[in-house]
């Protein structure tokens, strides 16, 4: 089989498309014409383009590699999210010298997951094939997320007035901590940023998951305080629907808006433990939080901002 290298400008389309055209006797050679559907697979460290034969195809959205004994200890629920993300629509694992028993723990595993339609075991191979559907859209993940922390933020400011028992405020942190997991199962997928489009920066999952814990701290300090809670507890409210707001519509304006609210409810909570010590250690809490969320802003502010001037 011959190579044929050649050299091509990428151009911009429209507002932030990109395209590189291919030579006409390329697109010959393979029957390509305008309209056509052709398949671009990203292998690392390049890319290929597969023109549009069912059995081209098939390979560039299937896998085959050997499990290394190492990961029969590892969750391959985790492994399947990592290639159900990167877009493969099957993948075979090959098994030589697997105890059999092992081989059943993996089958078993493989049918529990969501997203896979079919496992079969071949000769020394395992045959493992998704269920069609398009992977999860992070952001709507995120929208949802921040739906939970604000019904956290709400039990929160209604502490004095309607307390919720610890176990109700339990179960929606389990829940939230759970989305920012699916979030981050989700970004699986080397490269992948706020510039691209539908994603979230995977700098901010961890981040994520700590802020429900936060706040299940901020409510327990706030019942052994047995009062009222802040004015600034709306502030920070209303901090946390910017810092998510921003995210999930890429949008540099509210994140450095939420930036600078952010400096100045820390300025705020540090002086309300100063004329009441009642309020010492809530206040450190509630700074950890802020410094959190300035942490999550300053990590995508200037890849948004990149973005938007491109």
């Amino acid at each position: 089989m011959s190579i044929s290298i050649v050299k091509r400008r990428v151009q911009k389309l429209g507002g932030s498309s990109l395209i590189v055209t291919l030579p006409k006797s390329w697109a010959r050679r393979y029957g390509l014409d305008v309209g056509d559907t052709v398949i671009i697979v990203d292998e690392g460290d390049h890319i290929k383009i597969f023109p549009p034969d069912s059995r081209m195809i098939q390979i560039a959205e299937s896998i085959r590699f050997k499990l290394p004994q190492y990961m029969l200890e590892f969750n391959l629920a985790s492994l399947i999210d990592c290639l159900y993300i990167k877009g493969y629509k099957r993948f075979m694992v090959q098994l030589p010298n697997i105890d059999p028993s092992e081989v059943l723990k993996l089958v078993d595993e493989a049918k529990k997951h969501p997203r896979v339609r079919t496992v079969n075991i071949g000769f020394n191979e395992l045959n493992v094939s998704f269920d069609g559907s398009e992977p999860e859209n992070p952001v709507r993940f995120l929208k949802y997320y921040s739906t939970k922390i604000q019904e956290l933020m709400d039990i929160i400011d209604q502490v004095k007035t309607r307390p919720a028992d610890i176990n109700v405020f339990d179960k929606i942190v389990a829940e939230t901590v759970d989305i920012a997991k699916t979030i981050s199962r989700t970004l699986r997928k080397h490269g992948i940023t706020l510039c691209e489009a539908e994603s979230v920066d995977p700098t901010v999952t961890s981040p994520l998951l700590l802020i429900p814990q936060i706040l299940r701290e901020v409510y327990v300090e706030l019942q052994k305080i047995n009062d009222d809670p802040p004015e600034v507890i709306r502030k920070v409210k209303a901090l946390l629907l910017e810092v998510f707001g921003g995210l999930a519509g890429r949008s540099s304006k509210r994140i450095a808006l939420s930036l600078k609210m952010a400096d100045d409810i820390k300025q705020e909570v540090e002086g309300i433990a100063l004329y009441d010590v009642r309020y010492a250690k809530l206040s450190g809490i509630i700074v950890g939080l802020i410094l959190t969320l300035k942490n999550i802003g300053e990590s995508t502010i200037c890849e948004n901002i990149s973005r938007e001037q491109t």
